[in-house]
């Protein structure tokens, strides 16, 4: 059995060693077959370099710790690999909407060859980690809280101060005409309160800012609201990394803390829209969770970790739309196994759960009607299945009838689909829609006057997206590769660590220019607004821009490393069989949410994963060092 075993290993061995050689995109898909043959394996110097080195690497490691993967026990890390050798291969292979690496007989079999090695590949490195992970010998190490909230904010500050009073994002601006129902003489219009940002946010943004304002004018009124989330932010991050500390000692706790006090966290306390506070308050809610699920059974959780997680809960609501499904589905499942566990603090869960979903309820079905405010247009949730469907008419239009053409057209007009569509990005194409909420330039504006676009739905809307819906549903079973290939594409640096644009700020922002030619979006106040050091001061604040780019840095801050991360987590608390697993429910829809978003690698839809990955890292840590609940 032992040298089946052995023989196994050796094939599996040579399979990843072809699979690193085969290249992508297919460039050249006619000539013999050696010729298309050729054409796959090619690959760089540096590619053949670096794929000796990774099937050297994992030879020792199994020679090092005599540890191999052909087992049952395994299974584990062997759906891990198979996930990530899945999205990698797939994602490399769709390139562009490019799906000639998956047609034919011989594209298909290198296909199946690079899924089957780097299955084996990714197999072999979640066995290391896990293997590195068990030997780790870790002491608890209880840090100063208030030096560390103290430290953060020094540090933050040391960073931004450049950009102080804090810097308005175009997302930022538009909260704040909406809450001051901003007229624009040159458009003759007035803005009014949408859903298009949560109008939680912008009211709590507006309230901040006004009482800054009454203080000390605007630039007063701005420093409040970076206050503010200076404040809340440090506070939170510092109880992260007292649990890193108290879970994993020294050296993890040190990385939490330089994670934290980093450009890419800083950066961002000094913008001003919903991102920031919701970025805190979701790290506080999945904080809490964690600290729920580590409780010892016999032990009682205590009544404030109860009314943490709901008030999180719902300022993650208040503050994102999509935050409501996060927290709702990870407090189901919480309940329900804290039932079996502990009644009695299940009873206190489920009132918790009760009280955020009447407050979410409340504010949202009842509050809001009454303030008129219009809700978010149905486009901003459908950027997916528009994008697919808009592949179809563009790819293959005659499989369309005239029926579902018509259907089509009155939800993206046929026309200008071609000129919109975007796989990596349906900001333009979801700007089609009928109901327009998102208002990004004076031309949508006056569509809004002329009534060629809809402030809010109407039934004739709501059934027209239905029957779009409907459409796109039936198409899904005619075209399947075309509909797998564009969700892909569109989201193939969430789903590919190597897919990575030039990383640039990795969506942080240094200046706002770009505000001053935008006069559709301006508040009254805006030629108030400036910073309070000079320009000088300002030359080279982009240095972080350095840092992101970095061999090693660049990949962390890769969207991808989050979903890989807790893919990885997550089989590997299995593989412990976790009761701790749990924690990666929350963390995972975090990321899940951002394969909705419309555009690819958008750092800011995955910066909430992002953000909490100190959490479950210390965890999958912890669950190694001492005996969790299983």
């Amino acid at each position: 059995m032992e040298k089946i075993k052995k023989l196994i290993n050796y094939i599996f061995l040579f399979v990843s060693f072809l699979a690193i050689s085969v290249s992508y995109p297919t460039t050249v898909w006619t000539g013999n077959l050696l010729i298309r043959l050729t054409n796959r394996l090619s690959v760089t110097v540096y590619q053949s370099f670096f794929g000796v080195l990774v099937v050297v690497f994992v030879v020792f490691f199994q020679c090092k710790y005599h540890r191999s993967v052909i087992k049952w026990s395994d299974w584990p890390y062997w759906f891990f690999g198979m996930i990530t050798a899945s999205l990698y291969v797939i994602t490399l292979s769709v390139s562009n909407l490019n799906v000639n690496n998956l047609t034919g007989k011989l594209n298909v079999f290198i296909t199946i060859i690079a899924l089957l090695g780097f299955s084996y590949l990714f197999t072999n490195f979640a066995a290391l980690l896990g293997q590195l992970i068990s030997h780790l010998k870790l002491k608890k190490w209880l840090v100063n809280y208030w030096l560390v909230v103290f430290i953060l904010i020094v540090v933050w500050f040391l960073q931004v101060f450049p950009l102080l009073p804090g810097l308005v994002t175009w997302d930022g601006y538009r909260q704040f005409v909406e809450y001051f129902h901003t007229y624009i003489p040159s458009l003759n219009f007035t803005y009014y309160p949408t859903g298009h940002h949560p109008w939680s946010a912008t009211l709590i943004l507006g309230f901040l800012f006004s009482i800054g304002r009454a203080i000390g004018g605007v630039n007063v009124g701005l420093f409040t609201i970076v206050l503010v989330q200076i404040l809340l932010a440090a506070l939170i991050f510092a109880k992260v990394v007292f649990f890193v500390g108290k879970n994993c000692g020294k050296i993890a706790a040190i990385l939490a803390m330089i994670f934290y006090s980093s450009p890419f966290v800083a950066f961002w306390e000094v913008t001003i829209e919903k991102t920031p506070l919701f970025l805190t308050f979701t790290t506080w809610f999945v904080l809490t969770y964690a600290e729920i699920l580590l409780i010892n059974r016999q032990k009682n959780v205590s009544k404030w970790l109860y009314i943490e997680i709901t008030f999180s809960g719902i300022m993650m609501a208040m503050f994102r739309n999509d935050g409501v499904y996060v927290v709702f589905l990870s407090l189901i499942v919480l309940i329900i196994v804290e039932s079996f566990q502990r009644k009695k603090d299940a009873r206190q869960l489920l009132f918790g759960f009760l009280i955020f979903l009447t407050a979410y309820l409340g504010w949202y079905k009842v509050a809001l009607p009454l303030m008129n405010v219009l809700p978010g247009s149905t486009g901003e949730a459908i950027s997916v299945p528009m994008r697919q469907l808009s592949a179809v008419v563009i790819h293959d239009p005659k499989s369309l009838n005239k029926n579902d053409l018509a259907v089509i057209d009155k939800i993206t007009p046929i026309k200008d689909i071609p000129v919109n569509f975007n796989v990596n990005n349906a900001d333009n194409l979801k700007s089609l829609y009928p109901v327009d909420t998102f208002l990004r330039s004076p031309a949508e504006i006056k569509m809004i006057q002329s009534g060629k676009l809809k402030k809010t739905s109407t039934l004739v809307t709501k059934k027209e997206t239905n029957d779009y819906l409907k459409v796109w549903i039936e198409q899904a079973f005619q075209h399947p590769t075309t509909y797998i290939a564009t969700f892909l594409a569109g989201n193939s640096q969430f789903l590919n660590p190597i897919i990575d644009d030039n990383p640039g700020s990795r969506g942080i922002m240094y200046d706002n220019g770009y505000m001053k030619s935008a006069t559709f979006l301006q508040p009254g106040w805006f030629n108030e607004v400036h910073y309070w050091m000079s320009d000088s001061m300002r030359r080279y604040i982009s240095w972080p821009n350095i840092i992101f780019s970095l061999p090693i840095i660049r990949s962390i801050l890769q969207p991808a490393f989050a979903l890989w991360t807790i893919l990885f987590s997550t089989f590997y608390l299995m593989y412990r069989k976790s009761f701790a697993v749990l924690i990666c429910i929350p963390v995972g829809l975090l990321c899940l949410i951002s394969l909705l978003s419309p555009l690819n690698g958008g750092e800011k839809y995955i910066l909430p994963a992002m953000y909490v990955l100190p959490v479950i890292l210390s965890i999958v840590i912890a669950t190694t060092q001492r005996g969790f609940r299983k």
